[in-house]
């Protein structure tokens, strides 16, 4: 969900409308019919969300959606987003209307499982030199496994909060996160993230 951090305002040229007094006034372009404010808050149903290829589950709110990104050139990552419904009408809205780069106006949820890289022999070797130093994350466990959990802060004003773990297969990692832009994340999706986190859980699944 997008914030609003930052306001516009536009001032009218008023001298030189005085100046050229038949110059056609410049209509102001429509507003887009697609908005994602006020964002539908989740359920308190939830239902399962299972991958089987690793022997994850956990749960979402009821009413969001899990989208699966099919893209080849990740055919060793498997990745997937979890939606809020507004987002998801939003979205649909924006391909028919715009506006043009809507899906960088959404903060979904992201569960993202690949390869282990071969230098991360323990969680917190995957983190970015200047955090691991510092020590800003915090160590936690996470379906039973070791978990590393931090905020990162990128440029633009660009958030994210992060969880990761390696597979108990030993050679996956799993890292979820939730971005967004204006120094803040939506609380709602905070939640759902904690959530996610909270209701991990590995083991055989039979259909």
């Amino acid at each position: 969900m997008k914030t609003p951090w930052l306001t516009a305002i536009i001032v009218p040229a008023v001298l030189g409308l005085c100046w050229l007094p038949n110059a056609p006034l410049m209509a102001n372009p429509p507003s887009s019919p697609c908005s994602n404010e006020n964002p539908e808050p989740p359920s308190s149903e939830r239902r399962d969300a299972i991958i089987p290829r690793h022997n994850l589950r956990f749960e979402i709110p009821r009413n969001y959606e899990i989208i699966w990104d099919d893209d080849p050139r990740m055919a060793d990552t498997l990745r997937l987003s979890i939606r809020n419904p507004t987002d998801v009408a939003f979205l649909d809205c924006a391909r028919e209307h715009g506006p043009r780069g809507a899906g960088h106006q959404v903060s979904d949820i992201i569960v993202e499982i690949k390869p282990r890289p071969s230098h991360v022999q323990q969680i917190e070797d995957i983190l970015d030199s200047a955090i691991s130093q510092n020590r800003d994350f915090t160590r936690n466990t996470i379906a039973g496994e070791e978990a590393i959990t931090w905020i990162q802060e990128f440029r633009a004003n660009h958030i994210t909060y992060n969880a990761a773990l390696l597979h108990p297969d030993g050679e996956h990692l799993i890292h979820i996160f939730v971005g967004d832009s204006g120094g803040a994340i939506a609380p709602q999706e905070v939640d759902v993230l904690e959530m996610v986190i909270d209701s991990f859980a590995f083991g055989r699944i039979s259909w």
